[in-house]
């Protein structure tokens, strides 16, 4: 990247958006001032400082552009990897797997969501859509898989929305509790979330 980068182009850049949700992960959306979030992307990527400061005047331009980043990542990979033709127990469990995996690498910005959403629908409400459409695409593609689970009767749930509703909660909660340093390798988390999942919110048998 040059300084000639547009501020779009820096947007959009992935080795910018890494960083900067490193150091929200490392001090807090707050710990740092946006001069010293500047100066650091820049060294780190080589990025010319004065498109940074173009591209993302605020600290909440940026944590913005790593929750949108991320979540567009992750809604797309699902609907491109998802195999329709597959039965619906087979899709559930790939969607989850995969899930805990971009979760686990993207749970920076998970947070940060969490956190710049009710404020997002406050003042800047076309932001909030970008990002609350995307969760919507997500969602209505969960509860698609598990109606179609149901209809084939491999799932026992009355309302599909409301399971995929119960679906996203539980992957939220990968962001309180797992820590590799503790001995569950991802794989392993995948197949937890898998049985929590198919078996316990769907009502599959084992």
């Amino acid at each position: 990247m040059t300084a000639h980068s547009s501020p779009h182009a820096l947007r959009a850049t992935a080795p910018v958006l890494d960083c900067a949700a490193r150091l929200f992960a490392r001090h807090g959306s707050r710990g740092l001032p946006m001069s010293e979030l500047t100066r650091r992307i820049a060294a780190e990527t080589g990025t010319d400082a004065a498109s940074l400061r173009r591209a993302f005047p605020t600290r909440f331009d940026l944590a913005y552009a790593v929750v949108l980043r991320a979540t567009r990542e992750r809604v797309d990979g699902q609907l491109a990897a998802d195999l329709p033709h597959l039965p619906a127990i087979e899709r559930m469990a790939a969607l989850v797997r995969r899930h805990v995996e971009t979760g686990w690498r993207h749970r920076t910005a998970a947070a940060l969501a969490h956190e710049l959403l009710p404020t997002l629908r406050a003042i800047h409400p076309a932001r909030h859509r970008d990002v609350s459409s995307l969760t919507r695409v997500y969602r209505e593609h969960i509860r698609g898989i598990i109606a179609d689970g149901v209809a084939a009767g491999v799932f026992a749930v009355p309302e599909p929305g409301r399971a995929a509703d119960d679906v996203l909660e539980t992957f939220d909660s990968l962001l309180h509790w797992y820590d590799p340093e503790a001995g569950l390798s991802l794989d392993d988390l995948g197949a937890v979330y898998v049985d929590l999942v198919v078996h316990h919110h769907l009502g599959c048998p084992r």
